[in-house]
């Protein structure tokens, strides 16, 4: 998930997350997470958007931050349902 695009179904919701990336005109690197609005398919919220010099970094926000309806990747991964489109 961290290294590459993945779509994830959560309590009921869709959720596109966009692994590590590295933006070179920027030297920096940077995550995503956007919930999927059911009818259009197109963007509803930014869930989670971070940017950084160092991926570590980037990595460290992506699975400690509570942007998961105030709880962390760790706490609901568990709950996730891995989607293939």
């Amino acid at each position: 998930m961290t290294w590459e695009d993945s779509t994830v179904s959560l309590y009921g919701k869709i959720y596109w997350c966009l692994g590590l990336s590295f933006l070179p005109e920027e030297k920096r690197y940077y995550m995503m997470v956007f919930e999927r609005e059911p009818k259009t398919g197109n963007c509803a919220r930014i869930l989670f958007h971070y940017t950084s010099p160092s991926r570590e970094d980037c990595l460290d926000h992506f699975v400690k931050d509570p942007y998961w309806d105030g709880k962390t990747f760790y706490e609901v991964v568990k709950d996730m349902e891995w989607i293939d489109l």
